[in-house]
C-alpha cells in the first residue's frame, strides 16, 4: 500500500489526526496530556509551528496546524516519536503507540478554518464526555474564550479576527458560531478531496497545478515539487507594467499574491500598506465577483493568471 501523500510548502495549513493502536488510550494521566502540549511548545520554538485549534481525546488527537516553514514531516516525526518514547517509559510498555502514520489533510484556510475549528472543539461534546466544549480541559476552546492564554504555540487572534475586530465581540461571535447546530454527519475527513485536500474547487486546482507536477491523480506515493514559485516581487512588477489605475492595480496584486504566491493573507496585508488580512480576502472576493459582469476585468485576471503561470520554470 502506498504511503499517504504529504503536500508540504511554506504557509500550509493542515488538519492532523492520529489514533491509538487498536483505538487504545494514548493519554492515561494528566502528565501525558501535559507532555503532549509541552512538545507542541517545543515544536513552535524549534520549527516555527503554529496551532490554531487542538483537542486531545483519550485515544486520539486533532490538531489544526500552520507550518510557516513548510516542515510538517519533520515536526510530526518528532512530535509522535518523542511522545511515544516518553509514554512507553512512563507506563512501562514497548512498541508502537499510534495505529500508523498520522493523517494530514491540507486545508483551504480561507474557506474551512472556522468550520474545522468548530468540528475540533465539539469532539468531546459529540463523544458525550461533556455537555459544553468549555468544560473539556484538553482542548483550545477555553483559550479562545480568553480563559487560558499561557500557550505560546496557540494562535487564537487569527481565527477570532474573522468574526470581529473587537476581541470582546469576536469571542462572543466565536462562541455563538461554535454552539450553533451543525449537521451531525459532517466530517473533514469525508469531505476532503481524495482524502488529502479540503478546500474550494479553485484551491484544489491551484494545489494540483503548483505541486503535483502534471499528475492528474493526487493519490501518489510521494510528492515532488518540480516548479519554481513566482516571487511576490515578480508579481508586483508584472502587474505594474500594465499601467492601470492604481486602485485596480492594487486589487489585481492582492489577487495574484493570494493565488500565485506562498504568502499568507497577513503577509500580503503587510505588503499592501498594512491592510488587515480579512481585508485581503474581501478585496479578492469582490474582484472575482465584479469580473463576472465586467469583461475587461475578466480578461485582466486571465492575463495575470497566464503571466504568473508562465513564470514557473522547471527546476
Amino acid at each position: 500500500m502506498a504511503r499517504p501523500l504529504r503536500i508540504e510548502y511554506p504557509g500550509a495549513f493542515y488538519h492532523i489526526i492520529n489514533r491509538g493502536l487498536e483505538r487504545r488510550e494514548v493519554y492515561r494521566t494528566e502528565q501525558d496530556y501535559e507532555y503532549f502540549l509541552e512538545l507542541l511548545e517545543n515544536m513552535h520554538e524549534k520549527y516555527g509551528l503554529w496551532v490554531h485549534s487542538y483537542c486531545l481525546m483519550s485515544n486520539h488527537y486533532h490538531l489544526y496546524l500552520e507550518t510557516p516553514n513548510g516542515n510538517l514531516s519533520k515536526i510530526m516525526r518528532q512530535l509522535d516519536g518523542n511522545f511515544t518514547q516518553k509514554f512507553n517509559k512512563r507506563h512501562n510498555r514497548v512498541g508502537p503507540l499510534f495505529q500508523g502514520r498520522y493523517k494530514a489533510t491540507l486545508i483551504d484556510q480561507d474557506s474551512y478554518s472556522l468550520r474545522l475549528s468548530k468540528y475540533i472543539h465539539l469532539n468531546p461534546v459529540k463523544a458525550k464526555m461533556v455537555d459544553k466544549p468549555e468544560k473539556y480541559k484538553w482542548s483550545s476552546y477555553s483559550a479562545f474564550l480568553g480563559k487560558n492564554t499561557s500557550l505560546n504555540f496557540l494562535k487564537t487572534d487569527w481565527l477570532l479576527g474573522q468574526f470581529h475586530k473587537s476581541k470582546k465581540s469576536a469571542i462572543k461571535e466565536f462562541k455563538k458560531f461554535t454552539l450553533q447546530t451543525e449537521e451531525a454527519e459532517w466530517s473533514p475527513e469525508k469531505e476532503a478531496y481524495k482524502g488529502i485536500i479540503l478546500g474550494s474547487s479553485s484551491f484544489i486546482s491551484q494545489i494540483q497545478d503548483k505541486y503535483l507536477s502534471g499528475e492528474s491523480d493526487p493519490e501518489i506515493a510521494q510528492l515532488k515539487v518540480a516548479k519554481k514559485q513566482i516571487t511576490p516581487e515578480e508579481i508586483e512588477k508584472k502587474i505594474k507594467q500594465f499601467k492601470l489605475d492604481t486602485k485596480i492595480s492594487s486589487k489585481l496584486i492582492a489577487y495574484a499574491l493570494k493565488k500565485h504566491s506562498q504568502l499568507s493573507l497577513k503577509e500580503i496585508g503587510k505588503r499592501m500598506a498594512g491592510l488587515h488580512y480579512s481585508s485581503i480576502s474581501q478585496i479578492v472576493r469582490r474582484l472575482q465577483n465584479d469580473s463576472k459582469t465586467d469583461e475587461h476585468l475578466k480578461q485582466l485576471i486571465l492575463e495575470v493568471d497566464h503571466l504568473c503561470k508562465m513564470s514557473n520554470v522547471k527546476t
